[in-house]
């Protein structure tokens, strides 16, 4: 990684450090958990707001399905990443510290890894559209809409 005033401050060291790609202590699957709630619980938003069915009574339904395709092609997308790059059994290069000390591998970033944060990722996401929708059935940003269109 280059190394720049910005990225090699204390601040911004410990923020990358404490991101769910980035905790060792955390299995491969569990990151995936939590980095696809939170994609799933962001996704579906544009597609209610913004969708093309969003003036219809299946507006939520088109969302939700919508928004688990797209989590469903994200999973894809990362399971064919990590077959193309962590194909074969090669023999991954030790890390060491300026001192000299070793640095363990990550258990991510092997297939098996990879292919349990996929795995975590698509229940995740799905998890996340499914919380989303449960917490926007019966907000207030449908009352508020509704009366908006009413008076207009």
């Amino acid at each position: 990684m280059l190394e720049t005033p910005v990225t090699s401050s204390p601040l911004v060291a410990g923020f990358l450090a404490g991101l769910p790609a980035n905790r060792r202590s955390v299995s491969p699957v569990l990151r995936g958990v939590e980095i696809g709630l939170a994609h799933g619980y962001l996704l579906l938003g544009p597609f209610l707001a913004l969708g093309p069915l969003r003036d219809t009574p299946s507006a939520s339904t088109a969302g939700v399905l919508s928004s688990w395709g797209l989590v469903a092609i994200l999973a894809a997308c990362l399971s064919i990443y990590g077959k193309v790059t962590y194909q074969g059994d090669d023999v991954m290069l030790g890390k060491k510290t300026l001192t000299g000390r070793d640095l363990p591998t990550d258990a991510l970033y092997t297939a098996e890894g990879w292919e349990k944060f996929t795995s975590g990722f698509l229940v995740g996401g799905f998890s996340g559209v499914l919380f989303a929708y449960i917490t926007t059935a019966n907000s207030v940003f449908e009352t508020v809409s509704f009366y908006a269109k009413q008076n207009l």
